[in-house]
């Protein structure tokens, strides 16, 4: 039942949803192009491991990317079913409440995975066009891209869960939003608070932490997202 409830959710996947999993990583790697076009003897000044500072001017921008892309697509997976009224009528067939948003859910964190493969490609794009000859440290590049995703579970979570949740996206839209604004000024709030895990203070490689944290408290988001959902009565 899970393999078919993912076929339909594949076939009413919208077009303005595919041009942001593939355009928002590339909308970030663009930025730090005409970052690096603007003042390329400066920046290449500053560290002499030109791969790794591009791989952090990168990052700079990733977090409230992440947040707001993970925002949208939430918002328009779950907005189109609200609009259409199709909840009443996905739950008048022979399947589980849970199935239905853990198809869902499946289908999200996979465009997530994808947008987030596609910015380590697009960084490995911009080095070469900026004359970088060195090898290209593939691992550090996933880790900067992947870990960002991982330590930001708790908020794809919680955007799928105000989404379904609620008829009016713009509810989920408004905390979305915020989010991705509120990370870019984050780095020095508390240990304990989730905005701060995607920056991956510690670096790149070395805030596995912030990764632990953000899968333990997706886990437990997602779990009751699944629960709280299912005992909503659908109108």
């Amino acid at each position: 039942m899970i393999s078919e409830l993912l076929k339909s959710e594949i076939l009413k996947i919208r077009k303005l949803t595919w041009v942001i999993v593939i355009f928002g990583p590339l909308g970030v790697v663009a930025m730090q192009g005409a970052n690096y076009a603007l003042r390329f003897d400066y920046l290449m000044s500053r560290n002499p491991d030109k791969w790794l500072f591009l791989l952090e001017n990168i990052h700079a921008y990733w977090p409230p990317a992440l947040l707001l892309g993970t925002t949208m697509i939430n918002s328009l997976l779950a907005g189109m079913e609200h609009h259409a009224n199709m909840w009443k009528k996905l739950f008048s067939l022979p399947v589980k409440q849970w199935k239905v948003y853990q198809s869902k859910i499946i289908i999200i964190i996979t465009m997530m995975l994808i947008s987030t493969a596609i910015l380590p490609a697009g960084t490995y794009v911009l080095g070469r066009l900026l004359g970088f000859s060195e090898t290209f440290p593939l691992g550090d590049a996933l880790m900067m891209s992947f870990y960002t995703l991982f330590a930001a579970l708790p908020f794809v979570f919680l955007q799928f869960w105000l989404s379904v949740k609620y008829s009016n996206q713009g509810i989920a839209l408004t905390i979305g939003i915020a989010s991705a604004v509120f990370i870019m000024y984050a780095y020095g709030l508390p240990e304990w608070m989730p905005w701060k895990w995607p920056l991956l203070i510690d670096g790149i490689g070395k805030s596995t932490l912030s990764v632990i944290k953000g899968l333990a408290v997706g886990l437990l988001i997602y779990l009751f997202a699944l629960l709280s959902l299912s005992r909503k009565d659908v109108a």
